[in-house]
C-alpha cells in the first residue's frame, strides 16, 4: 500500500514538471547562475559538485567554465543504486539510459567528503530546505556521504518553491534555495 506521503509526492512531480513546460528555464537559469556567481559561499570555495540538466531543468553549465572551481558530477551505479562522482572534463560525458549526460568512469570517484559545495537538482523544493527530487533517492544516500559543513544548494524556480513539501524520514535538507529572484538560507 502506498503511504499518503508517497502518493502527495508522486502528484507534486507531475504539477512540477508540467509547470516547468511553461516556464523560460534559460532565463531563470541565466539569473541563477548570475546570482550564484555573486554569492561569496561560491567564491571562497574550490570543489563543487552539480549535475549536467535534462529537459527543462535549471542550467548552471555556464557556472563550469569558471576554471578556478574543481567541478564534479554525478554518475548513476544502477547495480547499486548509488551514485559516485567524477572530476568534470567537459569532452568526457556519455547519455546514460535517462538520457543524462555524466562522466565517464576513466578514474577512480572522487572522494565525497572533498565536495565544498553540492549543487542539487529538483523538481520542487520548500522553503524548510527539503527537495523533490524523481524519486529514486540517490541523492539522499549522497548527502550523509559529504563533509558537514558541505553547503547544499538547490537551483529553483520561483514558481516551484512552495511553502511545505510532504518529507520521508529518509529525506535530507539543503541549506540554501536559489531562485531566479532570492538567496533563501535555510
Amino acid at each position: 500500500m502506498e503511504s499518503n506521503t508517497f502518493i502527495a509526492k508522486k502528484s507534486l512531480r507531475i504539477k512540477a514538471k508540467e509547470l516547468r513546460k511553461s516556464l523560460n528555464i534559460e532565463d531563470i537559469s541565466n539569473k541563477i547562475v548570475n546570482i550564484i556567481e555573486r554569492q561569496s559561499f561560491y567564491t571562497k570555495v574550490s570543489n563543487i559538485l552539480s549535475f549536467y540538466p535534462m529537459d527543462t531543468e535549471i542550467n548552471l553549465t555556464k557556472l563550469y567554465f569558471d576554471k578556478s572551481k574543481n567541478w564534479f558530477l554525478p554518475r548513476v551505479d544502477m547495480k547499486n543504486k548509488i551514485l559516485y562522482i567524477y572530476p568534470y572534463h567537459n569532452n568526457k560525458l556519455e547519455k546514460s539510459k535517462w538520457g543524462v549526460l555524466e562522466p565517464i568512469p576513466s578514474e577512480k570517484p572522487a572522494n565525497p567528503k572533498n565536495i565544498d559545495i553540492a549543487i542539487l537538482p529538483a523538481l520542487m523544493a520548500d522553503r524548510s530546505g527539503f527537495r523533490l527530487g524523481y524519486g529514486a533517492g540517490f541523492y539522499d544516500k549522497l548527502l550523509p556521504q559529504l563533509k558537514e559543513d558541505c553547503l547544499k544548494i538547490v537551483p529553483i524556480p520561483q514558481e516551484l518553491l512552495i511553502k511545505k513539501l510532504p518529507c520521508d524520514e529518509w529525506d535530507k535538507k539543503a541549506n540554501v534555495i536559489v531562485t531566479q529572484s532570492k538567496v533563501y538560507f535555510v
